[in-house]
């Protein structure tokens, strides 16, 4: 049954890094930013798996990956407004930084999985 689930909805399955894993969300995992920075920060997700950044600070933000994951990039995010992204085939390794800070709580990192590696 699990994998039935898993095939029609690939891009909806996320294993937080640490945590043990085990759910299907709902919709895309959110990725939010706020003064202390990106919260999560560091996990895993399914090829073509979506990621929502959610400005929650008082100052802007403009997300931008690293050369191999140019898809986890974002437009500038004013405060309270967000974007999503979906993520590119895996597996790979992704960063992310804020382009308008520099702050190392806005720095990150996305395991992607390569597709049928799941659970």
């Amino acid at each position: 049954m699990r994998a039935a689930i898993l095939l029609i909805a690939p891009f909806a399955f996320f294993v937080a890094c640490g945590g043990s894993g085990g759910g299907t969300p709902a919709g895309p995992l959110d990725v939010n930013l706020t003064a202390a920075g990106a919260q999560p920060r560091s996990f895993s997700a399914l090829s073509q798996a979506s990621l929502r950044f959610v400005n929650q600070d008082m100052a802007d933000h403009q997300i931008v990956g690293s050369s191999n994951c140019h898809e986890v990039s974002t437009p500038r995010l004013t405060p309270g407004t967000n974007a999503t992204i979906m993520l590119g085939a895996g597996p790979k390794s992704c960063t992310f930084s804020d382009s308008v800070s520099s702050a190392v709580g806005f720095q990150g990192t996305i395991d992607v999985l390569a597709p049928g590696t799941g659970y």
